[in-house]
């Protein structure tokens, strides 16, 4: 899947740099953009999901966050079905999270208010974000509260409600208030796990007699003297200057994709599809070579023995490591333990490529 999207979000780059394209073509890009990184996102937390792995936790500015993400999920919300969002303008309520997590928790909450409006009249769902101070009463009604100030985030549905029987069972794994076919049951454990891992907590109200349900999220608030945020500034690819890069894919779209995004930038390229094509063409043109893009899982020879071979030949030879699959889980211990070790997930950002590029050129 993560190849795939490469290919996409290749191709929309290219897309982007054509001459007297339409405003409005250049906002569907964008917005096309987007959505591929959000689909790169979901795969990285289904694969979280299932490794228990390391969380990226940083300083995130929740209520941005919260109202980009409300426009990506909107669109799989029925249009019947009214959504009020109560979200404050002028607080960003800086939490240390994860990104992808906090995205899957969101759409899960979202996705189970619109599941529960199936069969309602005047269906709604309302979203309402506040800063919330831990005063003694809430302590008291929230003994698991260790922090002095909370984002707090309610999402309300009208719909069918929780029975009372189910409530205390709601964010055990696999269980499920849906039909067979309609639900795994993971859905709320994922929510239940990942606040926790950002050190939040959540709670539920539900009245099952039409009036509907309420879950409630708490994620401590960041200090403002921890802060150190950055100003965002659209990033400017950084060019070449006729270098030679052997590219090294065994996915003819994302060679292909590859090749012309790279000659864009301004490099010649080479191009392999497994890890001794890579060492054979590197061997006849290692004068030539500056850096090699390599993928990490290829037939007939790994990227990363490719690599090493490639070093056995000119031990100096930059080698910038990409692979659809994270760091740890393809290349072996001692690289990826390895500082020196530059590895790009894809897909990636074009901007971001070309700055590694550079990078590794200068180094």
């Amino acid at each position: 899947m993560n190849n795939i999207l490469a290919g996409i979000t290749g191709n929309i780059y290219l897309a982007k740099q054509q001459e007297q394209m339409p405003p409005d073509s250049i906002d569907n890009l964008n917005t096309a953009e987007g959505l591929s990184f959000r689909a790169a996102n979901l795969i990285q937390q289904l694969l979280t999901f299932a490794r228990k792995d390391k969380v990226s936790m940083q300083a995130l500015p929740f209520t941005p966050f919260l109202k980009e993400t409300m426009k990506f999920l909107r669109s799989s919300i029925p249009e019947n079905i009214t959504v009020n969002q109560d979200i404050p303008d002028n607080n960003p309520m800086i939490v240390r999270g994860d990104p992808t997590q906090i995205h899957q928790v969101l759409m899960n909450l979202i996705n189970n208010a619109r599941d529960a409006l199936e069969e309602v009249e005047n269906p709604h769902i309302n979203i309402r974000l506040e800063t919330l101070h831990a005063d003694l009463k809430f302590r008291h009604a929230y003994p698991q509260a260790r922090h002095d100030s909370y984002a707090h985030l309610s999402i309300a549905d009208n719909g069918c409600g929780i029975p009372d029987h189910a409530i205390n069972h709601l964010f055990e794994p696999f269980f499920t208030t849906k039909e067979p076919g309609k639900g795994t049951g993971l859905g709320l454990a994922m929510v239940f796990g990942a606040v926790q891992t950002h050190g939040g907590f959540v709670d539920v109200e539900s009245i099952p007699t039409g009036k509907g349900s309420e879950f409630h999220i708490y994620l401590p608030i960041e200090e403002v003297s921890e802060m150190t945020p950055e100003l965002t500034q659209e990033a400017q690819p950084e060019v070449g200057h006729g270098e030679t890069i052997l590219l090294v894919d065994d996915e003819a779209y994302v060679i292909e994709t590859g090749k012309e995004v790279l000659e864009s930038l301004g490099y010649q390229v080479l191009t392999a599809h497994d890890g001794m094509e890579a060492v054979d063409l590197f061997r006849a043109n290692k004068e030539r070579v500056a850096l090699v893009i390599m993928d990490v899982v290829m037939p007939k020879m790994s990227g990363a023995k490719a690599a090493g071979q490639i070093r056995q030949i000119a031990p100096d030879a930059k080698v910038l490591f990409c692979s659809g699959y994270d760091k740890e889980a393809t290349l072996p211990r001692d690289l990826s333990s390895d500082d020196a070790t530059i590895f790009l997930s894809k897909p990636y950002n074009v901007e971001t490529l070309s700055k590694l590029i550079r990078k590794q050129l200068k180094s």
